[in-house]
């Protein structure tokens, strides 16, 4: 139960709360001259930003771990404005996932076998503006979000032999816009580390819900039917929040 509910909490991407402490972070990092206020050196390297970003026009990179994906790249037009594409899937998938509920002793109880997939895309453009000679950047845009989720659960009560076994889906698509802040750092190799937070905006959140077959061997509980009927609308609604936040890493090389 403990691992379902954190692999809940990892898939709902669109409305991490913690990225918009990250954010934050990065907004305050948008402002070198916060830092030379207090008299503390610059970042090695840090004043030659603008000059690398004028010569190396283009940028392309990645990192996947644990389930998430990020890919980006773009064109610099100059030291201050650059134009980038970035694409994020992240991916959660249950196989057989055995759950025991009350069994005693004598392994009465129910058991119940559930197989789902939740896999969240984002397609966006983001215009970014660096305000400075350094690799802190102002960012704006908007994208595409598809978000699909599948569950197919069985409950066998033991011993009795009672049984019920049923599936749905749902598949969301939505508009976003989006803006934010971060850094894009360009070493003299032209190896770069690209740390971004963007807080979005739906202005729309449409779901479609998709109910399969019911099978059960004994008389049904009309309670319990509508309490498993209303679960993909419970869940749809879980994702059409207005507002959501966006974390983008990448390694790369600008050429």
């Amino acid at each position: 139960m403990k691992r379902n509910l954190m692999q809940k909490r990892i898939v709902r991407f669109a409305s991490f709360k913690s990225n918009a402490a990250i954010f934050s972070f990065l907004l305050l990092l948008s402002f070198p001259s916060f830092a030379q206020g207090n008299d503390l050196a610059p970042v090695p390297g840090e004043l030659e930003q603008a000059k690398r970003r004028e010569v190396r026009k283009f940028f392309v990179g990645g990192f996947t771990a644990n389930g998430l994906s990020w890919f980006g790249a773009g064109y610099q037009y100059s030291s201050k404005i650059a134009l980038s594409f970035q694409w994020q899937e992240q991916r959660v998938i249950q196989r057989f996932d055995l759950d025991a509920t009350a069994v005693q002793a004598d392994l009465s109880g129910v058991l119940t076998l559930t197989n789902s997939e939740k896999i969240q895309r984002q397609l966006a453009l983001q215009l970014e503006w660096f305000p400075f000679s350094g690799p802190y950047y102002f960012a704006a845009g908007g994208g595409l979000e598809n978000y699909s989720e599948k569950q197919r659960k069985t409950e066998a009560y033991v011993p009795s032999g009672n049984y019920k076994d049923y599936s749905w889906d749902f598949s969301q698509q939505k508009l976003f816009l989006s803006a934010g802040a971060g850094f894009r750092y360009i070493f003299p190799s032209g190896f770069f580390i690209h740390v971004g937070g963007n807080l979005l905006l739906y202005p729309n959140r449409p779901t479609h819900e998709n109910r399969g077959a019911y099978h059960t061997n004994y008389n049904w509980d009309y309670r319990q039917f509508q309490k498993d009927w209303d679960e993909p609308s419970k869940e749809a609604k879980s994702h059409q929040n207005l507002y959501g936040a966006q974390l983008q890493i990448l390694f790369g090389i600008a050429i």
